[in-house]
């Protein structure tokens, strides 16, 4: 019996899920003359979790074109991949999860004009964790403060269509593909195809709904005052705690944040405060 019809049989047994590996494409959709804008998938490899104190090690880069419409892609563009030596310490966590250690590092800088001139047509710049590659690459390179920027795990309707996990590699899974991820290139090209695919319950591509949400302003609500006691609840409905200002926040579409507001007052008698209003530029970046 083939493979192909071994595969062919799994499928149809509903006590087998069949995972195949990430297939590097190269055209998603064929040229039908649509207008098509440039966009770059970004992921980096640090040298910890810490914004402020760690250090970019790997760059990687992917630029495609896209229909802001549709959300279709069609073309991969073009790849950019560079490390870079630290002058900080690998914590022994992030060594574990990129693979990456100094011996790899040692005379190696990225250029940072050609990481310019890679970027200089893009009208987006995309990551799964915007909020941390945002603010760690604007650290390194200032210019990336002048693009839009949207996220694949935050602007992405995932728990509206049934994802509450909203890992790269989970959803990966959930679309039936996997790859050896934690290295910055192929971690982009991942993101790419699952932006590629279909939102289960609306029943648009991953990307049309990213680009939608990214287009929006958002309200920053912070339940300023909120006991203790209930960090846990704000934690799983989604809020974050800012340790400088000593708040836990939510970042709400414009159209939703009344409703948010009500929620926090309902449930937890905390009166929601907008601290800040901003869009694409300054979404998941430090500036807001």
């Amino acid at each position: 019996m083939i493979e192909q019809d071994l595969i062919d049989q799994l499928e149809k047994n509903d006590s087998f899920r069949v995972l195949r590996e990430l297939d590097l494409k190269q055209t998603y959709n064929k040229e039908d003359g649509s207008e098509k804008k440039i966009a770059i998938f970004l992921d980096t490899e640090t040298t910890g979790n810490d914004v402020e104190e760690d250090q970019i090690i790997e760059l990687g880069m992917v630029s495609f074109e896209y229909n802001s419409d549709t959300g279709k892609i069609y073309k991969v563009l073009g790849e950019f991949n560079e490390l870079e030596e630290p002058t900080i310490e690998i914590s022994e966590e992030a060594s574990k999860v990129h693979g990456i250690d100094i011996e790899m590092l040692k005379g190696n800088k990225i250029n940072d004009k050609d990481v310019k001139d890679f970027i200089s047509k893009a009208g987006i710049i995309l990551a799964h964790n915007a909020q941390f590659d945002r603010q760690i690459i604007e650290k390194r390179f200032p210019f990336f403060a002048d693009k839009y920027w949207g996220c694949s795990m935050r602007d992405v309707s995932w728990k509206e269509n049934g994802h509450k996990i909203r890992a790269l590699e989970f959803l990966a899974y959930k679309y039936g593909y996997f790859f050896a991820g934690h290295r910055a290139t192929i971690d982009c090209l991942a993101a790419i195809h699952l932006l590629s695919k279909t939102l289960s319950e609306s029943g648009i591509l991953v990307l049309k709904d990213l680009i939608s949400n990214a287009r929006q302003n958002t309200n920053r609500i912070a339940a300023i005052g909120a006991p203790f006691s209930i960090k846990n609840k704000l934690k799983a409905h989604g809020y974050e705690w800012y340790p400088k200002a000593k708040y836990w926040f939510f970042d709400a579409k414009e159209q939703d944040t009344e409703m948010e507001k009500k929620w926090l007052k309902e449930n937890y008698h905390v009166e929601g405060q907008i601290v800040a209003s901003f869009n694409a530029t300054k979404r998941h970046s430090n500036r807001i």
